[in-house]
């Protein structure tokens, strides 16, 4: 006799305004709904989730991620996902689908306690109308509440969001139960905002400071942003802003969208001034003047040989190394990205010359790595003519095949979710998830081949001597003097170099040897590695 599965629910409730909140569609208003549902049907409703004020056309949601992590976690026993009615869950027919397919693969159903539909084709039919609705309802009335915030700021009033830095809001005045507000100088953030122009236009004794300076001045100083550390970014937000003059300009992005709308669509509002007009001109002349299609830019951005490998390896930091330049740009340093942007309060990181540091890699890799005895070590299984190496060559290429075939129906399944209207093919989650499939398409092409031609006499190109030509030719490439094909080989090669202040770690993959041992290494276009960081291991790397 077949065991009868135990029912077991979680709940869902949401608000996006303190209307909703005080109405009849209130949080606890849509529990207890929910809480009399489950008991009516006899189901144990374990816990039920909650976001407040927060819309439903997105997913980034505390208590929404936390309802899905509880509900598909291992061993959960979760068997219905219920919510007072869809719109509660998703007002974005994208996402409600999206989820609802991952919750049915679970073999979780989806229920909304007053849209009763079906769990068949018609269910989907009136689901899906029931959510398009939902959906356009939203943004008719994020139309609606533009326009009135529009019209508000056209008549000097602040619309609630966070006052920009130098400024607070206060009531202006009363229209029956609202509140109508307007921005108001505060005194000790404007005075930072008038040295923030002042080390700019002058500096601080030594002439005027660019906006890496300003921010080690801050930091150095315990000076906060409304108690975050400064950061290059803030001081340029800082600098270009309008406000400060007066003039506060609304209106300006489509938060929805993500795209700037057309000027003629902004608003600007009057503002008290805290950097007099003549003195912000001034300010942003010199800032013109300094852009870098006008003057270079002292962090260079031109091809530099370990560009996206080179990592700081100060404790707490690991971010990329960048280029920049010294001595009015006669010299060329790998230094710390966060240090340059945040400055030296956050990372101690070494800074050390371009050539010092390439010359040190591409040794390293002559001594470690591209000795001819120690790449017969790490390619010997592709000299390997033994049956039981060829019976092991046979089977890895039947699992290559195979996941090659997974990949390619992924692919399209991809491809059938734009033409169902399922997914945006602008949207970013999935491009870049297209992209990783095709990546791996690729990198799976790449193997087969060098494994086919393994298995066939008449095509093997992997010889002894040729793999003793392969440690010159990479060589010959890293030390020469086109900037381009020294780092494309060294991306292709290397995945990534550590540098500490007494230590300097690489590491690489084995894939690229091999391939590049199978065809000619020298016409070969340079391409960025897969993931396999075996060539050198860490503890053979040390420098």
């Amino acid at each position: 006799m077949a065991k009868t599965r135990i029912e077991r629910a979680l709940g869902y409730v949401r608000v996006s305004t303190q209307r909703q909140a005080e109405g009849g569609i209130s949080l606890a208003n849509q529990e207890q709904r929910l809480t009399a549902h489950y008991a009516h049907r006899g189901v144990d409703l374990v816990d039920i989730y909650r976001d407040g004020g927060l819309s439903g056309t997105t997913d980034n949601r505390p208590g929404l991620q936390a309802l899905f992590e509880h509900a598909l976690g291992a061993g959960s026993g979760i068997t219905e996902i219920g919510v007072y009615s869809f719109s509660r869950l998703f007002r974005d027919h994208y996402l409600l689908e999206h989820y609802r397919r991952k919750l049915k693969r679970a073999g979780i159903r989806l229920v909304a306690i007053t849209q009763e539909v079906g769990h068949d084709a018609e269910g989907d039919l009136v689901r899906s109308v029931l959510s398009n609705f939902d959906e356009y309802q939203s943004r008719q009335t994020a139309k609606f509440t533009l326009d009135t915030m529009m019209r508000n700021a056209e008549a000097g009033f602040w619309n609630g969001a966070v006052p920009p830095f130098g400024y607070t809001s206060e009531i202006a005045e009363m229209r029956g139960p609202k509140a109508k507000k307007r921005l108001v100088v505060e005194p000790s953030e404007a005075l930072m905002v008038q040295q923030i122009f002042r080390m700019k236009r002058v500096g601080v004794g030594r002439g005027p400071m660019g906006y890496k300076k300003i921010v080690c001045h801050l930091n150095a100083t315990g000076a906060t942003l409304r108690g975050r550390k400064w950061q290059v970014s803030n001081i340029k937000d800082i600098l270009n802003r309008s406000t400060y003059r007066g003039k506060h300009l609304y209106g300006v992005n489509d938060v929805r969208n993500g795209v700037k709308r057309p000027e003629d669509e902004w608003q600007t509002i009057e503002v008290p001034i805290i950097i007099p007009e003549a003195e912000w001109l001034e300010v942003q002349a010199g800032i013109a003047r300094n852009a870098p299609h006008v003057t270079p830019a002292r962090i260079v951005s031109s091809p530099t040989m370990l560009a996206g490998i080179a990592k700081c390896g100060h404790p707490e930091c690991g971010h990329a190394l960048t280029i920049a330049t010294g001595k009015g740009g006669r010299y060329r340093y790998y230094r710390c990205s966060r240090r340059l942007r945040r400055g030296e309060t956050v990372c101690q990181g070494t800074s050390i010359r371009d050539e010092k540091l390439e010359t040190i890699v591409i040794d390293a890799m002559a001594d470690r790595l591209l000795r001819p005895e120690r790449l017969h070590q790490l390619l010997a299984n592709l000299l390997d003519d033994s049956s039981s190496a060829v019976r092991e060559r046979q089977a890895h290429l039947k699992a290559l095949r195979a996941e090659r075939t997974r990949v390619d129906g992924a692919i399209q399944n991809m491809f059938d979710f734009i033409e169902q209207g399922i997914v945006s093919p602008r949207d970013t989650d999935f491009t870049a998830r297209l992209a990783s499939q095709r990546a791996r398409r690729a990198d799976l092409e790449q193997e087969i081949l060098l494994i086919e031609r393994q298995l066939s006499a008449a095509d093997r190109q992997v010889t002894s001597d040729a793999i003793d030509r392969l440690g010159d030719v990479i060589l010959g490439k890293l030390r020469s003097n086109d900037p381009t094909a020294r780092q494309g080989y060294a991306r292709r090669f290397i995945a990534k170099v550590v540098v500490a202040p007494d230590l300097i770690t690489i590491t690489g993959p084995i894939k690229p040897l091999a391939i590049a041992a199978d065809g000619d290494p020298d016409h070969r276009a340079p391409m960025v590695p897969s993931i396999d960081r075996e060539w050198c291991r860490l503890q053979d790397s040390n420098l």
